[in-house]
């Protein structure tokens, strides 16, 4: 619906309604195969229960084999987390177990992502600290 995704009629959650209302986790999926960077930034903005609908689509592309060597992805992926647990960390909770899921499964899995420390720093310890902090809400 609408109003789960665009709560504060913002730019941001305009610009999230268009590409996502309607989509579904298939559809949503696809969408981030196709441009991770560019759709996870929706992620960022929509209201709560969309973000835990939306982010499985995210997560599940991540676990997918076709997000291997997408360094990009898994760095965006992170920086959304922290972005939501600090401005929005109850919007995580419903979905903590899943989230924490898909930073081990990067932690596990990180040499197919080809994340170099030069663009990225070091990824690891923050997805380290992220599963801690899913952990405590």
């Amino acid at each position: 619906m609408r109003e789960e995704i665009n709560i504060h009629d913002s730019l941001d959650e305009r610009t999230a309604c268009k590409n996502f209302l309607g989509k579904d986790l298939e559809a949503a999926e696809t969408m981030f195969q196709e441009n991770f960077m560019r759709y996870q930034e929706d992620l960022m903005w929509m209201g709560p229960v969309a973000f835990q609908f939306y982010v499985k689509a995210a997560t599940r592309y991540i676990q997918n084999p076709v997000s291997k060597g997408d360094s990009d992805a898994i760095n965006c992926f992170l920086g959304l987390l922290e972005f939501r647990c600090e401005h929005e960390p109850e919007s995580l909770r419903p979905v903590k177990t899943e989230l924490a899921g898909g930073c081990r499964f990067v932690l596990e899995h990180y040499d197919q992502f080809e994340a170099t420390p030069e663009i990225y720093g070091e990824l690891c310890p923050r997805y380290e600290r992220m599963i801690h902090r899913l952990s405590q809400l």
